[in-house]
């Protein structure tokens, strides 16, 4: 286990900086994959925000720290298509969130577990375009880190990976080459150039096994 100084990825937009993309990918099946994925902006505590979020069975996944204290949110799809949304699901110390879908109409992405040296592709929204980022996971990592507000310390099952996120890339899906969401992309390194961090899908179940059908509390604002 290791523990981790990290710089979380939630924005205000205003504030986001959009660094240099590998070219979008072409293939039928990852613009497939890309329309499961969705730009979060929402009314935090006064401010704008943007995030990341990817559909699956039970919702649109993102991270806690994305919907922490909004007072509303939608998702935006590949198309600008936006929908209204409200949290039905959050927790701190995985930094996860579960949004609900009602009204999307994509097919939702299946999940499975990551695997050391696997080739994936980060699909993420911080330029308010859904864009994909090739990467390679270097090593799957318990991560020894205190909770979206900086209190305590938790671990959570995580991985390494070679690539330069932006803030708004928070929640982005980690895609390995079946087109399964292995994790989400939470932060990037404050010391390692070209390194970020992702949530292991293992911790998933943590807002995904027992959802309210009503939205939740979101928390206090982190700023």
């Amino acid at each position: 286990m290791i523990s981790i100084t990290l710089l979380l990825l939630g924005s205000a937009i205003a504030a986001c900086s959009v660094l240099p993309r590998v070219p979008l990918v072409s293939s039928g099946e990852m613009d497939q994959v890309k329309r499961s994925v969705f730009v979060i902006e929402g009314l935090v505590c006064g401010k704008n925000s943007l995030g990341t979020g990817v559909l699956v069975q039970q919702g649109v996944l993102t991270n806690a720290h994305v919907v922490a204290g909004s007072e509303t949110l939608k998702v935006i799809d590949s198309d600008g298509r936006e929908f209204s949304s409200f949290v039905l699901a959050i927790d701190f110390q995985t930094d996860l969130a579960l949004l609900d879908s009602s009204g999307i109409t994509q097919e939702p992405l299946q999940t499975s577990k990551p695997r050391l040296d696997m080739d994936v592709v980060l699909i993420v929204g911080s330029g308010t375009e859904i864009q994909a980022i090739h990467s390679e996971i270097k090593r799957l990592i318990d991560i020894s880190i205190a909770d979206i507000y900086g209190d305590g310390s938790y671990v959570r099952s995580g991985m390494e990976l070679s690539a330069d996120v932006a803030p708004g890339d928070s929640g982005g899906p980690i895609v390995n080459t079946d087109e399964e969401v292995i994790g989400l992309v939470f932060s990037r390194s404050t010391n390692n150039e070209g390194i970020s961090y992702g949530i292991s899908s293992e911790e998933f179940e943590k807002v995904t096994s027992q959802p309210s059908e009503i939205a939740v509390e979101t928390g206090d604002c982190r700023n």
